[in-house]
């Protein structure tokens, strides 16, 4: 398996004109080796991939990485690389992932070669089985975790309470970390797209919105539900229909071809009929895998195809400043079928009575 995916750089390499190339980035480094140190670079030419890291990691990767080659360097790593390069001319790297001043130094140990910086998000895009099965398991660990907490939900608690309980839960169902800062915003501060707990306690007649995920070997879910505190109101009801309806428009619609900027037009369009267009502020969805935000993108920028094996969030979301909002989302797989959510727990509206 790691060979076939070192084919993927290589056919970046080739694409390029590149001879050799020097990667940064640790979640590409994870998915190309196995490695999961936070230490050392990747380096492959067209025959082989060497993982060069410092004496704290070299027992840890040698046992990792096989059948990769493992080169402790000492002193400057810079030095080390140069002399893995010393028959390229062009030598690729992941640019985005590089400081100035690593950048500046790698330059100055390759004197009169040339750096070209590559992208290498695309290799990560379609997902294998076992990446597969990883994302399942990341996506039940947060839906079981979510799930354990809405019965201790009762007024009084504050936002801080309810991300540390749900953190909690998933911790102890084996989630490695969270996805990301949990989010938890009540009352007005659900119309806050990315509000980050706060003091504030929970109230009857708040919308309650939780987007979270868990961590299982590297992989990560992410899910969003919005819950009421007491009895649902008519405006309630309103805008959490239309999320719920927009949100199963893209789980039903996407299929193998279809661009990302084509099927958040397609939501955006059924949420603007209803009268909320300028209500939904932010993208549709993005790739989930190895990063918790990854290609593809599902939004105006998507422009690719959609391929079977790639997984992607579908998170549409209304927005009412000083009032509230609701976003749902859902993480899912794109299969010969259409989507496949990973995540289980019910769309309908929950009252927490």
């Amino acid at each position: 398996m790691k060979e076939m995916r070192l084919d993927k750089v290589f056919a970046v390499m080739k694409k390029n004109n590149i001879d050799c190339v020097v990667i940064k980035d640790r979640d590409t480094i994870r998915y190309l080796t196995g490695f999961t140190g936070d230490a050392g670079l990747f380096f492959a030419d067209k025959l082989r991939g060497i993982l060069v890291t410092d004496g704290r990691f070299t027992e840890q990767a040698t046992a990792q990485i096989k059948p990769f080659q493992v080169l402790e360097y000492k002193g400057n790593i810079w030095i080390t690389l140069a002399d893995l390069c010393k028959d390229a001319q062009r030598i690729g790297f992941d640019g985005d992932k590089f400081t100035f001043d690593e950048y500046n130094q790698f330059q100055k140990q390759v004197v009169n070669k040339e750096l070209v910086s590559l992208s290498f998000n695309e290799i990560r895009i379609v997902k294998e089985k076992q990446e597969l099965e990883y994302l399942s398991a990341a996506a039940k660990i947060a839906d079981e975790g979510f799930l354990k907490l809405l019965p201790i939900i009762h007024q009084g608690m504050t936002e801080k309470d309810l991300a540390a309980q749900l953190e909690y839960n998933m911790k102890c169902l084996g989630s490695e970390k969270t996805s990301f800062e949990t989010i938890v915003a009540s009352g007005p501060r659900s119309a806050l797209p990315h509000g980050q707990p706060t003091d504030r306690i929970i109230q009857t007649g708040d919308f309650v919105t939780f987007d979270f995920g868990a961590v299982y070997n590297g992989y990560h879910s992410d899910i969003t539900r919005t819950v009421v505190i007491g009895k649902a109101t008519d405006w309630h009801k309103e805008i959490y229909e239309t999320v719920r309806q927009a949100q199963q428009l893209g789980v039903e619609s996407v299929q193998i071809g279809m661009t990302g900027c084509e099927l958040d037009a397609l939501v955006r369009r059924q949420i603007a009929d209803k009268g909320f267009g300028e209500n939904f502020v932010h993208g549709l969805g993005h790739g989930v895998g190895l990063k918790i935000h990854e290609l593809p993108n599902i939004n105006k920028a998507g422009k690719e195809p959609l391929e079977k094996g790639m997984v992607f969030s579908i998170e549409p979301g209304i927005y009412l400043p000083g009032r509230g909002g609701v976003r749902i989302e859902d993480t899912v797989v794109l299969t010969e079928r259409g989507a496949v959510t990973l995540n289980s727990v019910d769309r309908q509206l929950i009252e927490i009575m």
